[in-house]
């Protein structure tokens, strides 16, 4: 991951906008965060922190230190961090919670926490994509996108003031969530985990497979009526009961056939003795039809008599009724004829009926066309009327169209005028945002000079400060060495030799003034000069830092002033007014060409309509005209035809053709009706002859002899019924007799036959036959049951076996992956073996670069030994460290505090190689190590600015934080942090 960019306001000691671009300042690979203790330089690594993760870097750092007590409270505080992965260019701005004055009254509000992430096409993007702006969908994304955790990220990108050791002392179980977490080995737990649930799975599968084999065995003990039957026995059990099955149904078979033949001698023995009974009854019905054979003949005779009659009386009865009709049809004909005056024959009507018909066929159609003259001619006037109008149209749209040219080249020029006009937008922004800069910038540089002024007097007041305490330290010393008998008199006792002279006699000793200074008070003299020299230093650092500042503002602006910049901005401000109101009018213009042109076109279709329809109308009032004079030339034929049949000439053709269908009516009545009297003429001739041939075919000599022998309905039906009923007893006794049963019991003799025998014999054996049945359908269902149960019992055995043999590497294979003693004695799991290999790919780049530190004393090893004091179960990512002078390996809590930092940022460099060295791991782009450097001395100083100066080799990016002198002379990239006049910090940046 890689920083691009951080702006933030209102935030700690910063009241004001604070920009810095880690991008140029990481330019060359290290950079320095300096500043004096507590002016706001880990402030600057918790807004990193926060903009990401929502939180600061220390462990005990409150959020309450994020809301600046120095800015004003209406200000909103915001942090907004730009940074680059794997995943793409981000944009990520939070704002904490804070309270800020109401809008109405006095008083303050809560204002709640906030967050927007966007995703950049690049770092100078300044728009982006948005992608959420909820707190907890930021929080997963973001984790997504930098593949690391609050926690993990304070381990290998920030390591804050008072954790910069925690990896190095944290025991092996924190060490394995990191480093799993970090090189994405969850994997390896989850196998172990799917393993373990496969372990408990293939477990349970041969607990039910024993489970099965032993209900399969239940159930054939159930099936088989046997007790706590062995496996081995079932296959004799099985072939035993199959025996008695097989013996007990060769028994069912013989009962059941002796049962059949005792049933079928039982019903001969019945059907013979029914079938003489029967024979005996229909011989003595036949002997009564023989009986009455006469009587039945003479019925027959006489219904065959009357049904002949009948059909010759049904014939003379139609002859009758068609003399009548024939009667009344000549009567109608003479009537109709009187009533029209027709007394021509019927052929020379037919002939003058068939002439008129002609003749409406060829003129009935014309009565239409006789009719809609009058309307044709109106039509006619109308379109003549309507053609008109149509050509003083075409003459005003043609008139139009010829204007239209000359306004639409109008409307383009001036949209042509009006976009040269807003060409200018680009430029006229670009000049907007120049003299924003330049009034930006001359804000800083009346901010510069305050605070050059202000720095100047701070420089002058720590110079006469340090002057004045530098003479005081002077002074002091003199005074000391002009007392400085006094001071040695006292120190002298009897007898001891004179520090100056070596004479043991002392007959006047000088003694010290009361004031005489002491050693201690002229060191504190000396420590408060020298503060004040570090104090002055500081400020003349601060001063040339302004001072490069304001030189820098001043070589830019050069003479330019508020009035210059105003007329600037007035003017660039009305280009852009002048540009955007172009661009408004080319749309505008742009609207009115395609409106322009959309009505020439629609100007156009109506001519091309008007004209279209004049021609139509033109040609078609040409062609009715035509068509009318031919229509009314043809009626006027029509009506001389009709005046021909009609004799006189009808008022319309219309009248006519009605004065033609009636005489037509006429016609056809009378000729009908002769057709008619024609008809019944010869009906009743064929009848008469129909009559004759019926007398003869019947056996008659006249009509009066049939009707006489004509039976009425009642007679004829009883005597019908007295002849079926003979012919039905008849047939039923002649097929009786005819029967195969009854020929047989001619033969046989009632005396032997035995009935009741026979039932005895066929009720014992069919008991028998049940009997048998029962016993063999019993041995049959154990049989087949047991040997269903046994091919259960057989199947669920081999699934045990199978299940057994599959669960057995299962088993082995989750108990190694999960570190049971009985299958792995080193105890070692599957995902911390894993990471013991990475571990040691840690540690071997951590001593790469601990053996150029410390004069290569110490070196760092792993153990797969628990750690003392550690209850985990896990082993192996045990560290500790390897003391070279000694040859002793020590516990990592027992460095000193510069060993402590030095192994610290050697195992931190190393984690942070191997991760990024890791295919698909997370790169690790930014480095800040804060504070620790002021444990160094200058030896080791120089060999760790060496190893993170190594770390840029492939463009990662090592910020340092720390106030260490040494350092500022060693590293010119620098985020400088001062305290300002007014408790606040500010930040200047040098590149």
């Amino acid at each position: 991951m890689y920083l691009h960019r951080l702006d933030l306001r209102a935030i700690g000691p910063y009241p004001d906008l604070v920009s810095i671009d880690f991008a140029a300042l990481a330019a060359s690979g290290v950079f320095l965060l300096e500043g004096p203790t507590g002016s706001g330089k880990s402030t600057i690594i918790d807004a990193v922190v926060f903009a990401l993760y929502g939180g600061l870097a220390g462990a005990e750092a409150s959020d309450d230190r994020l809301h600046s007590q120095h800015a004003d409270p209406a200000v909103e505080p915001f942090v907004e961090l730009v940074f680059e992965t794997g995943a793409g260019v981000y944009r990520l701005r939070r704002t904490p919670q804070y309270h800020r004055p109401k809008q109405r009254g006095t008083g303050t509000v809560k204002q709640q926490a906030s967050a927007q992430l966007f995703r950049l096409a690049g770092p100078g993007d300044a728009i982006g994509e948005p992608m959420s702006s909820r707190i907890p969908e930021i929080a997963i994304e973001v984790a997504r996108i930098v593949g690391l955790d609050k926690a993990q990220f304070l381990q290998t990108v920030v390591l804050p003031q008072g954790e910069f050791a925690r990896f190095l002392r944290s025991p092996g179980e924190e060490r394995r969530k990191l480093l799993q977490s970090l090189f994405g080995t969850e994997v390896y737990d989850r196998t172990a985990d799917e393993l373990a649930a496969r372990r408990r799975a293939v477990l349970a599968e041969v607990e039910g497979a024993d489970a099965a084999v032993r209900d399969a065995l239940a159930r054939f003990a159930q099936a088989a009526g046997a007790d706590d039957p062995d496996e081995a026995a079932v296959p004799e059990t099985v072939a035993a009961l199959r025996a008695t099955a097989d013996a007990a149904e060769s028994e069912r078979a013989d009962a059941t056939r002796a049962a059949a033949a005792a049933a079928a001698h039982e019903q001969s023995v019945t059907g013979r003795a029914v079938a003489a009974e029967r024979r005996t009854a229909l011989l003595a019905r036949r002997a009564e039809l023989d009986a009455g054979a006469d009587a039945v003949a003479a019925a027959r005779a006489r219904v065959a008599s009357s049904e002949r009659a009948g059909r010759v009386a049904v014939v003379a009865d139609g002859l009758d009724a068609a003399r009548a009709r024939a009667d009344r049809a000549r009567a109608s004909t003479d009537a109709l004829r009187s009533q029209h005056g027709l007394t021509a024959d019927h052929d020379a009507l037919t002939r003058r009926r068939t002439a008129v018909t002609d003749c409406l066929a060829a003129v009935r159609h014309r009565v239409d066309l006789e009719a809609a003259v009058p309307g044709r001619r109106r039509s006619i006037a109308d379109a003549v009327a309507r053609g008109a109008l149509l050509a003083e149209r075409l003459v005003e749209l043609d008139a139009t169209l010829d204007a239209r040219p000359a306004e639409r080249a109008r409307i383009v020029e001036d949209a042509r005028a009006a976009a040269a006009l807003a060409a200018g937008s680009e430029a006229a922004r670009l000049e907007v945002d120049r003299v924003r800069v330049l009034r930006a910038e001359l804000v800083a540089r009346a901010g510069s000079e305050r605070r050059v002024h202000g720095a100047e007097q701070a420089v002058a007041a720590a110079r006469t400060t340090a002057h004045e305490l530098v003479r005081a330290e002077q002074h002091l010393r003199e005074r000391r060495i002009a007392g400085l008998a006094g001071e040695l008199g006292a120190a002298l006792q009897p007898g001891d030799p004179c520090p100056v002279c070596g004479a043991t006699e002392h007959p006047v000793v000088a003694t010290p003034q009361d004031d005489h200074p002491t050693a201690d008070a002229i060191e504190a003299a000396a420590e408060r000069a020298r503060r004040a020299e570090r104090s002055l230093a500081d400020a003349a650092t601060t001063l040339a830092l302004e001072r490069a500042e304001l030189d820098r503002l001043t070589d830019a602006l050069g003479d330019t002033d508020d009035e210059t910049v105003d007329a600037l901005a007035a003017a660039a401000d009305a280009a852009v007014a002048a540009a955007h109101a172009a661009a408004v009018r080319v749309r505008e213009l742009e609207q009115q060409r395609a409106t322009h042109d959309d009505t020439t076109r629609s100007l156009e279709r109506q001519r091309n309509d008007v004209d279209a329809e004049r021609a139509v109308l033109a040609a078609a009032v040409t062609s009715d005209t035509e068509r009318l004079d031919q229509d009314t030339a043809a009626v006027a034929l029509a009506v001389d035809r009709v005046t021909e049949h009609l004799g006189t000439a009808p008022e319309t053709l219309g009248r006519g053709v009605e004065a033609l269908d009636a005489l037509v009516g006429r016609l056809d009545a009378v000729v009908e009706a002769d057709v008619r009297a024609a008809s019944a003429a010869a009906d009743v001739d064929e009848r008469a002859a129909e009559v004759d041939r019926v007398l003869s075919a019947q056996g008659f000599d006249d009509v009066a002899s049939a009707r006489a022998d004509v039976l009425d309905q009642a007679t004829a039906g009883a005597l019908r019924a007295e002849v079926a009923r003979a012919d039905q007893a008849r047939a039923v006794v002649d097929a009786g007799l005819a029967e195969p049963a009854v020929v047989a019991a001619a033969d046989d003799d009632p005396q032997t036959l035995d009935l009741d025998g026979a039932r005895a014999a066929r009720d014992a054996t069919a008991a028998a036959a049940e009997a048998t049945v029962r016993a063999a359908t019993s041995a049959l269902d154990r049989a087949v049951a047991s040997e269903r149960c046994a091919v259960d019992l057989a199947t669920a055995v081999r699934a045990r076996d199978d299940t057994s043999a599959r669960s057995r590497a299962v088993v082995r294979l989750a108990d190694v992956a999960a570190g049971v003693a009985s299958a792995n004695p080193t105890g070692i799991t599957l995902g911390t073996y894993v990471l013991m290999r990475r571990f040691e790919d840690v540690v071997a780049a951590a001593n790469d670069r601990l053996r150029a530190m410390l004069a290569g004393r110490f070196t760092l090893e792993t153990s797969d030994e628990r750690e003392s004091g550690s209850r985990s179960r896990r082993t192996g990512l045990a560290l500790a460290v390897h003391d070279q002078t000694t040859d002793t390996v020590r516990d990592p809590r027992s460095l000193s505090g510069g060993e402590t930092f030095t192994v610290s940022l050697c195992l931190a460099l190393g984690l942070a190689d191997v991760v990024q060295a890791e295919a698909g791991g997370v790169s690790l782009g930014t480095l800040f190590v804060d504070e620790g450097f002021g444990t160094l001395d200058p030896e080791t100083l120089d060999d760790v600015i060496g190893q993170l100066s190594r770390l840029t080799a492939g463009g990662r990016q090592v910020g340092i934080v720390s106030h260490v002198e040494e350092l500022k002379q060693r590293i010119p990239e620098r985020i400088a942090v001062r305290r300002t006049a007014d408790g606040g910090s500010r930040v200047t940046t040098t590149v």
